[in-house]
């Protein structure tokens, strides 16, 4: 699990925050996370700071780490984006933790889809993707078949589509259910759309970290400055005390 007191100068600790349980994931670094304390700092980009995050409203948070999936819950305590800090401040209210089983990483979508199955087809949300399944919420219950067709409109124009078994089954609201689906199989022209929709959201993940490259570079570049704008007065009163 975390440590006691997690410094992120050792490694960058991603995660993905989600706000008022909504289905809507975004992309995050944890700089700081004090368990016994109960408080977690999150860089988030700047574009979300004006309308989509407010103090005192509830957020959930996923995060790798020791190859333990770290899941936690709370709220925003205060939001802070100036030259100095650009990160949420969470207070957490519940911990969980468990091992991770996932043969690849998993990336937040938000598809509509649809599952074709012996006895029937059904209208979905996609709401996770990796190279070896996805997840899907419907509102209706599906029996545990031995194998699903999932067709995911990514766009307009694009359709991904590949089989899969059901792993697991999990009744996530009243009328609302989720399925955890394992691919088992999937042509070569869908393959390299899925390697390909996989590479773009690799993409996004690694944008928030240069986001907080260049706002630390930023932060350190007016720190360095101010100094030396600092030594200059006082060189030059000196200066002209000794003239």
């Amino acid at each position: 699990m975390f440590n006691k007191n997690s410094d992120s100068k050792k490694s960058t600790m991603f995660c993905r925050v989600c706000i008022d349980d909504s289905q809507n994931w975004i992309h995050g670094i944890i700089t700081y996370i004090n368990l016994d304390k109960s408080v977690a700092e999150i860089f988030l980009p700047a574009k979300y700071f004006k309308d989509f995050l407010t103090e005192g409203t509830k957020v959930t948070v996923k995060s790798m780490h020791n190859n333990n999936e770290i899941l936690f819950y709370g709220n925003i305590m205060r939001k802070v984006i100036s030259i100095r800090k650009q990160a949420i401040t969470i207070q957490i209210d519940k911990v969980l933790n468990y091992k991770n089983n996932r043969k690849s990483e998993r990336f937040n979508v938000n598809f509509d889809c649809v599952l074709k199955t012996p006895d029937g087809e059904y209208s979905g949300k996609m709401v996770d993707i990796s190279l070896n399944g996805c997840m899907v919420h419907t509102n209706e219950p599906i029996k545990e078949v031995s194998g699903i067709t999932v067709i995911a409109h990514l766009s307009p124009e694009a359709e991904l589509t590949f089989q899969t078994n059901v792993l697991r089954i999990k009744n996530v609201k009243k009328n609302k259910y989720s399925y955890g689906l394992e691919l088992n199989s999937i042509d070569n022209e869908n393959n390299i759309l899925l390697n390909e929709l996989i590479a773009s959201l690799v993409k996004q993940k690694q944008h928030i970290e240069h986001e907080w490259k260049v706002f630390n570079r930023l932060k350190y570049t007016v720190y360095t400055i101010s100094v030396l704008l600092i030594f200059f007065i006082v060189f030059y009163i000196f200066a002209s005390t000794v003239v």
